[in-house]
């Protein structure tokens, strides 16, 4: 049962989740350009490079999960890590110094949450199939 917890596979579908997850907040993101309400249209600029950073980010993280073995290392885990830190953190970050950059609602931190737990566990999960060598971690991933 722990193989199956600590699978290679589980990490990367967990991850997989969060971004489905969040595939209405990136979505909101890009939905956001050309609307009017956000005016002027310089705001539209930040929306899409948050919204291409996001698409960047997740095509990282899951380069780094689907990597051959041997570029399953330390440093490739943290700097999935780093990402995933750049990526969920701004979600909670601005909270204790401006209420403006919390959540705009229950149902929106929810999202965040749904978005932020599996891919940390994920990334957690798959710590020793990158700190481990590679012809360990791969007996079961």
């Amino acid at each position: 049962m722990l193989n199956a917890m600590t699978n290679l596979w589980t990490a990367r579908v967990l991850v997989i989740i969060g971004f489905i997850a969040g595939y209405g907040s990136v979505g909101s993101t890009f939905e956001h350009i050309g609307d009017e309400r956000f005016l002027p249209t310089h705001v539209w600029y930040h929306f899409f490079r948050e919204g291409m950073g996001d698409v960047a980010t997740m095509v990282a993280i899951l380069t780094i999960l689907f990597a051959a073995p041997r570029f399953r290392t330390p440093i490739t885990w943290w700097l999935m890590l780093i990402l995933m830190i750049g990526f969920y953190g701004p979600f909670w970050m601005g909270m204790p110094f401006m209420a403006e950059l919390a959540a705009p609602s229950m149902n929106a931190e929810i999202i965040h949450l749904s978005m932020a737990v599996p891919a940390f566990l994920g990334c957690f999960v798959a710590y020793r199939h990158f700190a481990e060598p590679a012809h360990l971690a791969t007996q079961f991933g």
